[in-house]
């Protein structure tokens, strides 16, 4: 009973730990978990990013880490985050999040998009400016569609499908989708799945 109720303790612990712990991304903090209606999402890959002539760290969040592509693409619950390096404009990066989608997909496809690529930049045209370290989210639920969250706390209502999520994920860098390096952050030993260590540096 002893032994249970301390490794109950240790396990609390560790998720206190986790909520807050951080990897350095290009200089900004990125956490480490990205919890989601109570359900822990991981960081899965990390990296920096250019879009619109500026650097972002970005990141992807899975509920749980994996190296496969399709396990990660078929996720019911996944968030990129994007996070500026030095400050930049709300319309620039809602440019920069359609053209994205642009160059990833199909023109036929893209036409279907546009619909709710709209909605979105009409939520960046509100933001005048997203400051360096601030977090813009963009986070999918399977039933739901993709939130967009900007640092003012506006969320917008969830626009389109998986495919429009996974059209901006696939035009990112590998490393942002999918790093073993980044993984290992959130798992520093197997008897400890999911404990992450602050502030490691990538």
């Amino acid at each position: 009973m002893k032994k249970l109720m301390l490794a109950a303790a240790l396990a609390a612990s560790f998720a206190t730990v986790n909520a807050y712990a951080a990897i350095k991304v290009g200089g900004v903090s990125v956490e480490q978990s990205a919890p989601a209606d109570g359900i822990p999402l991981w960081i899965n890959g990390a990296g920096v990013v250019n879009l619109a002539g500026h650097s972002l760290a970005a990141a992807l969040y899975v509920p749980e880490n994996t190296t496969s592509n399709s396990a990660i693409m078929t996720a019911n619950m996944k968030e990129l985050r994007l996070i500026p390096i030095k400050p930049m404009g709300g319309v620039q990066l809602g440019e920069a999040i359609d053209a994205l989608v642009k160059k990833s997909v199909s023109a036929a496809a893209y036409k279907g998009y546009e619909p709710d690529l709209a909605k979105m930049q009409a939520m960046f045209k509100s933001v005048k400016t997203i400051g360096a370290g601030e977090t813009v989210s963009l986070r999918f639920f399977s039933r739901q569609g993709t939130y967009v969250m900007v640092p003012n706390g506006l969320k917008m209502a969830p626009i389109g499908g998986p495919e429009l999520f996974d059209s901006i994920a696939r035009a990112l860098p590998a490393r942002v989708i999918n790093s073993v390096a980044v993984q290992r952050q959130n798992h520093p030993s197997a008897h400890c799945p999911g404990c992450a260590k602050p502030e490691k540096t990538l």
